[in-house]
């Protein structure tokens, strides 16, 4: 039983750190997805201001030559400043140019970021979904008093055939006190401690007193079963309400 608990904890462990690590790939996803967001407006906000730049540039240019046509000026410092501004012109077009590339880069990472985003969540649906490991099989305690009893009887042999006839149909009587529905219910309290003790093994701290009397016992070898043998007096119900007190 020990053996099937730990396999159980194993399982149920490896189930909580897939969950958790699906969980921070999700986290870490949303967190890169978000600064690709900002990169890219960054980015959009300084093309924008670029092409503000270059529009008001081109409005100069349009003025100059306006006035070019309006006024009398200097061709010397007309043909100066026309050159000006077409140079700046064609370094703020560049400098667009580059920008737009820039853009288009962060936008096809921030689409790959999303995509991975959409992936991860999946991933983490399916773990979130994945049903849980089922609970070990137990056999009904009844099973295991009646066999326990049965290999007592064979190892005192001698001393059951001092029993009368009537103390032996009294420890009859008494066996088929148990009945089905008591097993049934005996088994379903089993069930539920062995939930209590999976829940409270995930945290140390929660340990009850009783949890730490049940390892104690566990580790040094002492279980129901193991004890049953060591009774050897009273008749068959004395035996079955000392090892349900155990």
């Amino acid at each position: 039983m020990m053996r099937e608990k730990e396999e159980l904890m194993l399982r149920l462990q490896d189930y909580e750190q897939k969950t958790k690590k699906a969980e921070k790939e999700l986290s870490d996803q949303i967190q890169r997805a978000l600064q690709l967001e900002e990169e890219r407006k960054r980015a959009q906000e300084e093309a924008e201001r670029l092409e503000a730049e270059r529009m008001a540039a081109l409005r100069s240019k349009e003025e100059l030559e306006k006035q070019a046509v309006d006024q009398i000026k200097s061709q010397e410092q007309l043909a100066a400043e026309l050159a000006e501004y077409t140079a700046k012109i064609a370094l703020l077009e560049e400098a667009r140019r580059r920008k737009e590339d820039e853009v288009e880069e962060w936008q096809h990472r921030a689409r790959e970021a999303q995509d991975d985003l959409v992936k991860t969540k999946e991933e983490l649906h399916l773990v979130m979904t994945a049903p849980p490991p089922p609970p070990p099989a137990y056999e009904p305690v009844g099973y295991h008093v009646q066999d326990s009893l049965q290999d007592e009887g064979t190892e005192n042999s001698g001393y059951s055939a001092e029993l009368s006839s009537e103390g032996i149909l009294d420890d009859r009587n008494e066996e088929k006190r148990i009945t089905e529905a008591e097993k049934n219910e005996r088994v379903q309290r089993q069930l539920m401690t062995l939930s209590n003790e999976l829940s409270q093994a995930r945290d140390e701290n929660k340990r009850t007193h009783n949890d730490i009397i049940h390892n104690e016992n566990m580790r040094q070898g002492r279980d129901k079963y193991k004890t049953l043998r060591q009774i050897r007096q009273g008749n068959t119900k004395q035996r079955i309400d000392e090892f349900e007190a155990m």
